[in-house]
């Protein structure tokens, strides 16, 4: 369903431009919307309509992403157990919030080396609890 509306909107473009670029110039192009995970036409549309396309993020984010969800559902199971018992487990709470932490910092020093790299970091492995 969604490639027969690509088609359909293809199929009301018209208008061909054909483009001469030199070996350097295609292989940024074929890089940038490599990165962008976009089609050269996509991309060069996308520039055209005044978006700047944005790398598409690795696979690792969705490690992080994770990691970060774990985190919230276990903050939520602890604000829960706060709420009903009228306390709470402080130690489990500064465990999840030393997670995020150091989810937060590492994240913070990959950007500042200028890249993200994530998969297999020993910080980012869930600890099985005591």
């Amino acid at each position: 369903m969604q490639n027969q509306k690509k088609y359909e909107q293809n199929r009301n473009r018209k208008n061909q431009v054909i483009l001469r670029l030199n070996d350097a110039e295609l292989k940024r192009l074929d890089e940038w919307s490599a990165a962008a995970n976009m089609s050269r036409s996509n991309y060069i549309r996308q520039l055209i309509a005044g978006f700047q396309p944005v790398a598409f993020p690795p696979v690792e984010y969705r490690q992080v992403i994770d990691e970060l969800q774990h985190i919230g559902i276990n903050m939520n199971q602890l604000a829960t157990k706060a709420h009903s018992l009228g306390f709470i487990d402080e130690p489990e709470y500064r465990r999840n919030a030393t997670r995020v932490w150091r989810v937060v910092a590492e994240l913070s020093a990959q950007l500042a080396r200028g890249g993200i790299k994530i998969g297999g970091n020993k910080n980012l492995e869930r600890k099985k609890p005591p």
